[in-house]
């Protein structure tokens, strides 16, 4: 009599997230003074990290002059993917946590050594920037057109339709970074960290997000008003602004971790 074989059912296995720590409402503060610290010990590297990101920044608005109705959708949609090039600033403040020699090319090997996850997160990045340069593209297009030089740009914002531009950009853009925010505030440093693959680390990240709200909106709150100051500054405060961010995040994610 012939043997029927039944295959193995397939497991399951349930997705376990990193535990995460109880904050204080006031954590955010912290956070900055602890990135200030780091921000002291490598002032020459951080200065020039966070001189490349404003240059990159300044060239971006440099091209769009011509087109200044889409000045913000460049400033905003290369914000996005600042995160990513936060990754080094966090490797920075990793190795002097463990007392090591920071150097360029330390920081570079941990983005080769993290390559796969590196390039999800890209594409991840890449995906939401497009979503936002086209929406707001079409925006720009409904409300403004097409207007010639920054003082007939200026005059448009002073018009109803300049004022609805302005009331709809800031509105979806509210929720693209809050988005953004959930999706990278804590991911980034748990995959260099190498404590979880990439899914596990967007769905911590998320939940981290949503489980404490009111430390959350505070250090949410305080990011974009720094962001914010950088942004009026054409990017110039950003040579400062964006390393001690980056290092307050690393702060930020050892105290809601709970890894020393």
């Amino acid at each position: 009599m012939a043997t029927v074989h039944t295959p193995d059912s397939p497991t399951y296995h349930v997705m376990t997230l990193p535990p995460r720590r109880k904050l204080a409402h006031d954590a955010a503060l912290a956070w900055l003074r602890e990135g200030y610290r780091y921000f002291g010990r490598a002032r020459g590297l951080s200065l020039a990290y966070g001189g490349i990101f404003a240059a990159i920044g300044m060239l971006i608005t440099w091209l769009g002059l011509s087109r200044p109705q889409f000045v913000l959708t460049f400033w905003t949609g290369f914000l996005l993917v600042g995160p990513l090039f936060a990754m080094g600033l966090y490797r920075i403040a990793q190795l002097q946590d463990g007392g090591k020699s920071v150097r360029l090319t330390t920081c570079l090997d941990v983005l080769r050594s993290r390559l796969g996850s590196v390039a999800l997160f890209s594409l991840l990045l890449s995906l939401v920037m497009i979503a936002w340069i086209r929406f707001s593209t079409l925006a720009a297009a409904l409300y403004v057109g097409n207007v010639a030089g920054a003082s007939g740009f200026i005059a448009a914002l002073g018009s109803p339709e300049g004022i609805g531009f302005l009331a709809v950009l800031f509105s979806v853009g509210a929720l693209f970074a809050a988005l953004m925010f959930a999706l990278t505030a804590w991911s980034l440093p748990l995959v260099l960290d190498a404590r979880v693959d990439f899914g596990t680390a967007i769905a911590t990240s998320v939940k981290a997000t949503i489980e404490q709200p009111l430390p959350m909106l505070a250090w949410g709150s305080l990011v974009a008003t720094l962001t914010i100051i950088g942004m009026l500054t054409f990017f110039l405060a950003f040579v400062v602004i964006f390393p001690w961010l980056g290092y307050a995040t690393w702060a930020a994610y050892k105290d809601l971790f709970a890894r020393d």
